[in-house]
C-alpha cells in the first residue's frame, strides 16, 4: 500500500510541475505577444495578424489548464468550510465533504464529457496557419480529465474518512 501511495505521490507532483511550467509558459507567451502589438502600434513596421490564434490558443490552455492545477490543490474558490466547521462528529463532517466532492465530480464529468464531444467534432482550422481547431480545444477534455482524476480521489478519501476516520488520519500528509 506505501508503495502504491508513493507512486501516486510522484506521479501528483510531476503533474502539478508539468502544469505549472505549461501555465507559466503560456503567460509568458501571452505577455511578450500583446507587448509585441502594443509597440507595433507606436511604431508600426510590420503587422502581427497572425496573434490572433495564437492568443486564442494561450489563453485557453492557460485557463483550463491552470484551473486543473488549481483543482488538484483544492484551491478553487468556495464560500469556505463553514459547515464541516458546525459538525464535530468526524464521520459526519467526512460524509458532508463526500457529498461536495460527489457533486463536484459529477461537474467534472459533464464538463469532460461535452469538452470531448466539441473536440471531436471540431473540423474547422485557424485562419492563417491552419492550425486544427482540435488543437485549440484539447485542452478542455486533458484538463477536464485531470478534475476527474483528482476529484475520484478526493471523494475516496472522503468516503474513507466517513467509513473510519482514523484510516484517514493515516493517509493524510504530514507538514
Amino acid at each position: 500500500m506505501k508503495t502504491v501511495i508513493a507512486i501516486l505521490k510522484r506521479i501528483d507532483t510531476i503533474l502539478t510541475g508539468i502544469l505549472k511550467w505549461i501555465t507559466v509558459a503560456l503567460f509568458v507567451a501571452l505577455t511578450l505577444i500583446v507587448t509585441a502589438n502594443v509597440l507595433l502600434r507606436i511604431f508600426p513596421f510590420t503587422s502581427l495578424h497572425w496573434t490572433d490564434e495564437i492568443v486564442e490558443m494561450c489563453f485557453a490552455g492557460l485557463v483550463f489548464y491552470g484551473a486543473a492545477g488549481v483543482w488538484m490543490a483544492q484551491g478553487h474558490f468556495s464560500v469556505g468550510n463553514w459547515i464541516g466547521k458546525l459538525v464535530k462528529n468526524e464521520r459526519a463532517k467526512n460524509g458532508y465533504r463526500l457529498l461536495v466532492e460527489l457533486i463536484t465530480l459529477g461537474f467534472a464529468i459533464i464538463l469532460f464529457r461535452y469538452s470531448l464531444d466539441l473536440t471531436l467534432r471540431a473540423r474547422e482550422a485557424s485562419s492563417v496557419f491552419q492550425i486544427p481547431k482540435r488543437i485549440f480545444y484539447s485542452c478542455m477534455p486533458i484538463s477536464s480529465l485531470i478534475m476527474v482524476a483528482y476529484s475520484l480521489v478526493f471523494a475516496v478519501r472522503c468516503a474513507i474518512g466517513t467509513v473510519n476516520p482514523e484510516v484517514l488520519a493515516t493517509l493524510e500528509p504530514k507538514e
